[in-house]
């Protein structure tokens, strides 16, 4: 058996808070990430993983765990991350076409959640947990490129949430 070869690289603070910049200061859940490459395996062997914290809620009094909106507004972070990261170093061929700067003038308005779904197979502690993004598969057409993605969030004891997103992301 092959053994599985990854790099890891811790992504700056400062980039992280550029790329939550649209988020009002008590939205921005995700705290700190890294990106993992594993060697060989192409855009799906790249992943973002982070650490997350929810100290109240930006719409809705504390439910006592994570929900549903909270796992969209944390995918949308760590997705966002997860783009702007390989857009910036080039690492996905698909999106050629945009760079550092039109990453950050188009983030809101071109990248877009065609499809979610997510589901909860235990309650998830909300105050801090732990989330994972990756990409299936990536499909270019004329006006778009479709991103098969997917997200999963767990915490220290047994709480865990999954889900599976397609994203648009118009040309620049």
């Amino acid at each position: 058996m092959a053994e599985d070869k990854f790099s890891v690289v811790d992504i700056e603070q400062d980039f992280l808070l550029k790329v939550l910049n649209p988020y009002r200061d008590h939205c921005r859940y995700l705290k700190r990430a890294y990106f993992e490459q594993h060697e060989n395996q192409g855009v799906p062997g790249m992943l973002m993983k982070g650490e997350f914290s929810i100290d109240r809620s930006c719409y809705i009094d504390d439910t006592g765990h994570f929900n549903a909106v909270e796992y969209n507004i944390c995918y949308n972070q760590i997705a966002y991350l997860h783009l702007g990261y390989c857009i910036k170093h080039g690492l996905i061929p698909e999106l050629g076409l945009y760079n550092q700067e039109s990453f950050f003038e188009k983030q809101l308005s071109h990248f877009l959640i065609a499809n979610i779904s997510s589901g909860f197979q235990s309650l998830l502690n909300a105050k801090h947990f732990y989330g994972t993004f990756g990409i299936h598969s990536l499909k270019k057409t004329s006006k778009c490129t479709f991103i098969k993605t997917y997200c999963y969030f767990y915490d220290d004891e047994v709480g865990k949430s999954k889900g599976e997103v397609m994203l648009a992301i118009l040309h620049p």
